[in-house]
């Protein structure tokens, strides 16, 4: 019995459902059902019954879940102090200097801002750059490395400078946010071709890998480009065009993964499927750098941590 299984079977518990619960572990409604229906074989017992639209526990399931729940914390709680050992470990007092891309700082920053203050990794003093100042803050020594993200088909393109590593931190799809007014219907499986968005308003976060994709996404497709309602750095104007039907708008998994959206929005995979990575890019100075070393150890074992269920399906 593993204890993923009973992580599964737990959630499943709280939700009532196999549909939600799938969404909140990013395991497929079928793939979860086989980890279930596995784990009533191993026990020789029925979990769960239908009762109206969804589930309940069976009384051997009510058994089941109050050991799952100790034995899950109890798992939790020696991940938790593994990664304290870590951080501890690779600690460092000292402030340090952190260059990042704009979507790392816009974004990543802002969804593990919790997190980062939480386990002391916002004691540090961001410059925001472009990809190829970061390469050249690094040349010129003012750093040894830096945290970026880039399109999956560019990232061969790094080999031109063969002195410099670049490890993933996160892979991530994007997809599409949009209101129910404005999303194509049918929409199967939450799917949205390039064709569905070239019809579609558009309001997007001004970044380069971003304005990148756009770009090669229509020209490569020989579609028109969506009628752009706003293209800026102002990022509660963009959502507020969402919520209001005037616009969709870009997201991706790992957003989603921490935020969740109250307003009444779909998200939409794009077909084709649209990948990036950010991580890390290693100058060989790093490993003579302990403060900045430690960091970037830390931040790697944070994200390995607090989002290991993403992880586990978006793999690096």
């Amino acid at each position: 019995m593993r204890i993923e299984v009973l992580e599964y079977f737990l959630e499943i518990a709280d939700c009532k459902s196999f549909s939600q619960a799938s969404d909140k572990l990013f395991i497929s409604q079928q793939g979860l059902s086989k980890s279930m229906r596995a784990l009533e074989r191993e026990l020789g017992i029925t979990l769960f019954r239908k009762r109206g639209r969804g589930i309940e526990l069976t009384e051997e399931g009510s058994v089941l879940k109050s050991h799952a729940l100790e034995i899950v914390r109890q798992n939790n709680d020696l991940h938790e102090r593994l990664f304290k050992l870590q951080v501890n470990r690779s600690g460092s007092s000292e402030t340090v200097s952190v260059y990042a891309t704009s979507y790392v700082c816009n974004a990543i920053f802002n969804l593990l801002d919790n997190e980062l203050s939480e386990y002391g990794l916002d004691n540090c003093t961001i410059s925001e750059c472009e990809l190829n100042e970061i390469i050249s803050a690094i040349d010129r020594g003012e750093t040894s490395f830096g945290l970026v993200n880039i399109l999956e088909k560019d990232v061969k393109q790094l080999e031109e400078f063969p002195y410099l590593q670049f490890t993933p931190l996160l892979s991530m799809r994007i997809t599409v946010r949009a209101s129910k007014n404005l999303a194509p219907t049918p929409s199967p499986n939450g799917v949205l071709t390039l064709e569905q968005l070239s019809k579609l308003p558009l309001a997007y976060f001004n970044e380069p890998v971003l304005n990148k994709f756009v770009k090669r996404a229509f020209e490569e497709s020989d579609l028109e480009c969506p009628t752009l309602i706003l293209h800026s750095t102002n990022i509660e104007r963009i959502h507020a065009l969402v919520r209001s039907s005037k616009a969709v708008t870009f997201s991706d998994t790992f957003t989603q993964s921490v935020r969740k959206w109250s307003d009444d929005t779909l998200l939409l995979d794009l077909e084709p499927s649209q990948w990036f990575h950010v991580g890390v890019l290693e100058g060989p100075a790093l490993k003579n750098n302990t403060g900045q070393r430690a960091y970037v150890q830390q931040l790697r074992a944070l994200i390995g941590f607090k989002h290991r269920h993403y992880l586990s399906k978006y793999t690096v």
